[in-house]
């Protein structure tokens, strides 16, 4: 007890360190122990990058058996009810590699499907070109019709007007104009019958005959007042030839006038 007690006297617990750097009893100081330097971000705590599984579960449970109490053992519900869960984990985990397999299975058919869908529509519009431009190069030769008032005499002074004179019959007048606005020729037919209906202008335009070119025409049917009124009318010419404009078949009528098949209101033999 005495040598402890002198112990404690001869290295007190607190430092009485001098400004010089010495204590109190002349005892150099001791250097105060140096720990590791703080840091200076934020601490990342460690990821469990395994969420516990079968085998993990069954570990426990065997390790709760070998520890259990002998002369206290697990009642049996317990032991049921542990194995239930087991089962349970089991199944899970097992449905859920099921369903992970089975979402990149819908994945790949999706794509396959939606690869297949664009191959079908792009093979659809070439097949549709391909029967447009089949049956656009059938109708050169033809008359076309379509909206207008335009009309096409080749050199032998033939031509076609198409009119749709509705209810009115009676007898009408047919004016001409070129592209300047110049009324070239002007006729007189009687309209026998309604509705649409075409008229040769080589019949109407014998002497002299209209040159060839395009122009504009007014079809005009009298009233029972005696009144002309003008009905509708349709640009009507030959259709002379077929070419292609960015894959679609557009159709030359006269000698000028391009439009695809599909604004075509009739084709005449």
């Amino acid at each position: 007890m005495i040598s402890a007690l002198r112990n404690t006297i001869a290295f007190p617990a607190f430092n009485t360190t001098a400004a010089d750097g010495t204590s109190s009893t002349g005892v150099p100081a001791a250097e105060p122990p140096v720990g590791a330097a703080e840091p200076s971000g934020p601490r990342t705590l460690p990821q469990n990058s395994r969420a516990m599984g079968q085998d993990e579960f069954l570990k426990m449970l065997v390790a709760q058996l070998k520890n259990q109490d002998p002369l206290n053992p697990m009642d049996g519900k317990d032991m049921a009810a542990q194995l239930a869960q087991f089962s349970t984990v089991e199944q899970l985990i097992q449905m859920n590699k099921t369903l992970e397999a089975q979402a990149g299975q819908d994945d790949k058919v999706a794509d396959a499907i939606s690869k297949l869908e664009e191959t079908q529509n792009a093979r659809a519009d070439e097949l549709a070109q391909l029967v447009e431009g089949q049956m656009a190069m059938a109708t050169v030769g033809k008359t076309g019709v379509t909206v207008g008032n335009t009309t096409f005499v080749d050199r032998e002074g033939q031509g076609t007007l198409v009119v749709d004179t509705g209810v009115r019959t009676g007898p009408a007048k047919v004016t001409i104009t070129d592209s300047k606005g110049t009324v070239v020729g002007s006729a007189f037919v009687t309209v026998d019958k309604a509705g649409q209906q075409s008229f040769e202008l080589g019949s109407l335009f014998t002497e002299p005959k209209l040159p060839a070119g395009k122009y504009s025409y007014k079809f005009e049917v009298a009233t029972d007042g005696g009144q002309y009124q003008t009905v509708k009318t349709y640009t009507a010419g030959r259709i002379t030839g077929m070419k292609y404009e960015n894959g679609n078949p557009i159709l030359i009528i006269g000698d000028s006038l391009t439009l695809p098949m599909s604004q075509l209101t009739q084709i005449r033999g």
